[in-house]
């Protein structure tokens, strides 16, 4: 059961989809898509003079919403008012997403998906009565659903370069989380890693005392202090776009040489499919 459900729109107020409470007006009576893995994009190559095929890749497409929900007013104009109110927020999102967020009834675990609107569908009326059907088709381009509280590891200071030092993490979803990381300067020629895999992230440029170098994996920018491209400083060759596993682990920060604090921080979510 989900206890509660808003969105968000990118602009404007956020409004209430589906509540619990005693003598709400909007509630949510089917809701598909919330979580489980949207339909995989799949690589197939047929054997050549034999039965089969080579799957080459697999990713996730974007994932679907579809909220039915169900309004009822102090009367037929208050109920269109909240009819009006949501499909203010949905259209506003059309372009650029907003946030749907719910929480599971039973534990608690606040949850949150980036999402546009695909569709909302023309008004149910039922003649005399206040009551109102809605049904609302949502795309979100990155399938993941996320914990509603972002998380910032802070790393331990790297006084070795060569050793460096580490920064953990806890991602309690299921299924990988792309994580923001910031490496602390002064440090030159920087590579973060995770700890367990191997894969990393390799750089070539120093990161000067006072500055940090932001690595956004979800959407691939490097840039220092959060705001000037910096990209051209990573070796992309030798470097591989890590994502933070299931579980707990930490990822190391070396580099080539070293002055005063430098460090790695994570700030992420956990992540579910």
């Amino acid at each position: 059961m989900i206890s509660s459900i808003t969105f968000e729109p990118p602009s404007g107020s956020a409004v209430t989809l589906h509540s619990t409470v005693i003598g709400t007006k909007n509630v949510v009576v089917r809701a598909e898509g919330l979580q489980g893995t949207p339909s995989l994009r799949e690589l197939v190559t047929n054997r050549g003079q034999q039965a089969g095929a080579y799957v080459r890749t697999k990713y996730s497409g974007p994932r679907y919403v579809t909220l039915d929900g169900e309004i009822v007013g102090s009367s037929i104009e208050d109920s269109f008012d909240q009819f009006d109110a949501i499909s203010k927020a949905f259209n506003a999102a059309v372009f650029a997403a907003g946030t749907l967020k719910w929480t599971r009834d039973a534990s608690g675990e606040a949850l949150q998906a980036g999402a546009q609107l695909s569709a909302l569908q023309p008004l149910v009326l039922t003649d005399g009565s206040r009551l109102l059907q809605y049904s609302a088709t949502l795309i979100c381009g990155d399938p993941r659903v996320y914990s509603q509280t972002l998380t910032t590891g802070t790393g331990n200071v790297v006084t070795n370069a060569g050793a460096g030092n580490t920064c953990s993490f806890t991602n309690s979803g299921s299924i990988a989380t792309p994580p923001i990381i910031r490496i602390y300067g002064e440090i030159t020629a920087p590579v973060i890693r995770l700890t367990s895999g191997g894969a990393g992230l390799i750089f070539t440029s120093t990161v000067a005392p006072g500055d940090y170098l932001e690595i956004d994996v979800q959407n691939r920018t490097v840039k220092t202090n959060g705001t000037t491209n910096a990209l051209s400083g990573l070796n992309a060759g030798a470097s591989d776009w890590f994502e933070l596993p299931t579980g707990t682990g930490t990822v190391t920060l070396t580099g080539s040489s070293i002055s005063g604090s430098p460090r790695a921080d994570l700030i992420y979510r956990s992540a579910w499919t």
